[in-house]
């Protein structure tokens, strides 16, 4: 019979920060890959506390991380292994290694790359900007490997709908911007009619000459006249005010 399963939580970028939906997910895993950037002795000794930890310092590591290298080599249920906190440190004498693991970035990502995965896990801990949290879950099992992804905010799935969401999302403020807009221009204009409606008003013109002579709108323009009899104290931007209330 093989051996059982081992569940290899990958993660990186934490900052200092370990959020409680990431402590959930590592206590349902075997072993902790965190590709550096730890940022505090505290929350290294934490990781490292609960389940066998493979490391490498990040950027970020300074002082007490002396002894974690730079770039690490090692094996996990049969699945060889190389890991550095940035892509540009992976020495490209690869051998044997079938999955890479790095950071850096705190943007998500995987490759097949001549068969052999490279992935970045994203960031489970500092958010930066509008890239979503992430981090990853490898089953090993008789030598091979499955990944599963994990997006650590609503809405996200796999990497193509987190993608898709964030274009969507790109899309829908791009187009409230543009009715944003459409509105401004537009409320000027009925303001500047309002505004040359409330001078022939005052001016004693009379509505039929107002309606068939200002603009495109008839009616639009008997509804600002009108306004004009009733509100007779009020300046153009009242009387647009309450032209918007429908009254």
């Amino acid at each position: 019979m093989g051996r059982e399963p081992i569940r290899a939580a990958v993660i990186a970028d934490t900052h200092g920060v370990l959020r409680p939906e990431v402590e959930r997910i590592l206590e349902t895993c075997d072993v902790i890959i965190h590709a550096g950037d730890f940022d505090t002795q505290m929350l290294y000794h934490k990781l490292e506390v609960g389940q066998p930890l493979f490391a490498v310092r990040g950027n970020n590591d300074r002082g007490w991380s002396g002894g974690l290298p730079g770039i690490k080599r090692f094996e996990i249920g049969g699945v060889k292994f190389i890991m550095a906190h940035e892509r540009t440190n992976i020495p490209g004498s690869l051998g044997d290694v079938q999955v890479v693991i790095f950071g850096h970035s705190h943007m998500y990502q995987q490759q097949e790359i001549n068969g052999r995965l490279w992935l970045n896990p994203g960031s489970c801990g500092y958010k930066r900007g509008t890239l979503p949290l992430s981090m990853a879950v490898i089953t090993i099992e008789d030598g091979a490997y499955t990944l599963e992804t994990i997006w650590l905010e609503k809405g996200y799935g796999t990497p193509e709908d987190a993608i898709a969401k964030r274009e969507k999302l790109k899309r829908s403020r791009y187009e409230r911007q543009q009715k944003r807009h459409i509105q401004e221009k537009k409320d000027k204009e009925i303001l500047f009619l309002t505004a040359k409606i409330l001078r022939l008003y005052q001016a004693d013109v009379s509505r039929a000459w107002v309606v068939k002579n200002t603009g495109d709108d008839p009616e639009l323009a008997g509804k600002i006249y009108d306004l004009c009899g009733v509100m007779e104290t009020a300046d153009a931007h009242q009387i647009l005010a309450k032209l918007r209330a429908g009254t």
